[in-house]
């Protein structure tokens, strides 16, 4: 799109965001349940985003999925409005994101449920905290939450395609554990601080070269 719109342009690259992988990581999933309040019969699956009644963050579509599963797994939600959604745990909007991860690492799946999404910062913090990620393949999605590394995507709006693949990891711990596992080493390649800053230099560099 920058090309396109930038006639001439010599030089572009695709600077990614970074996030503090000493503080997007995993915490014992038991102790951060027990702080948090979450029962330990069932698994968890967490969803949310800065304001669950935007459209584009497809609070309607968490709001299916929860009806259709809300008695084989226990829904933790963060963000505005999240209370309107049925049977879930809300944290509500939470201003301090230290406590993000202690979230996290209280479920066993991480669900998207962005109709729309530039990149998805929360899909990569959930990678950062060993979370499989199961959502939409829209926008920069593909990009944090890779389908078959350590994600299950599907078409944009599917819903009873979102539902299978939840329904499916929530039968086999073995392969959430390894799409978990696959999303941190992702992460701490490709997604830190320092590879954030990495990229800046190489950009910096690549425009004076040009």
């Amino acid at each position: 799109m920058a090309r396109r719109s930038l006639p001439g342009l010599q030089h572009s690259a695709t600077l990614y965001y970074g996030l503090d992988d000493r503080l997007f990581k995993p915490i014992d999933r038991a102790l951060a349940r027990r702080l948090l309040g979450v029962p330990d019969d069932r698994p968890v699956i967490v969803a949310g985003a800065v304001n669950m009644s935007d459209r584009r963050k497809g609070g309607p579509v968490l709001k299916e999925v929860v009806a259709a599963l809300g008695q084989r797994a226990h829904f933790l939600v963060f963000g505005r409005d999240a209370d309107d959604l049925g049977h879930v745990q809300s944290t509500g909007f939470l201003r301090d994101f230290r406590r993000m991860p202690l979230i996290y690492s209280a479920a066993d799946i991480f669900l998207g449920t962005s109709l729309e999404e530039a990149f998805g910062q929360t899909y990569c913090e959930a990678a950062a905290c060993g979370l499989p990620v199961v959502g939409f393949g829209v926008g920069g999605v593909p990009e944090i939450a890779r389908h078959g590394v350590n994600a299950r995507l599907v078409e944009a709006g599917d819903v009873d395609a979102l539902v299978d693949e939840l329904e499916a990891l929530l039968e086999k711990p073995t392969d959430r554990a390894e799409l978990g596992r696959a999303g941190r080493d992702l992460v701490e390649a490709e997604f830190t601080l320092r590879r954030q800053g990495e990229r800046w230099m190489e950009f910096v560099h690549g425009v004076l070269a040009s």
